[in-house]
């Protein structure tokens, strides 16, 4: 996996219209490569022969959602 650069970082952040002050840049390259990292070392479970169980949500539980 290629790490983030500064300005892979800037882009992103232009995009979601966040600004990051130039002295926090490197923190902030480092937590989201670090991040990326943790988040690439998972193990997806194989879930492909687990049949699916039904969730029944009760009427009450649907009104204290709306609310």
């Amino acid at each position: 996996m290629v790490d983030l650069t500064d300005a892979d970082v800037l882009a992103m952040a232009k995009a979601s219209n966040i600004e990051i002050p130039d002295d926090l840049l490197p923190e902030v390259r480092e937590s989201l490569n670090g991040l990326l990292e943790a988040l690439a070392a998972i193990q997806e479970p194989d879930v492909a022969g687990i049949e699916p169980l039904p969730i029944i949500v009760s009427g009450t539980a649907r009104k204290q959602e709306a609310s």
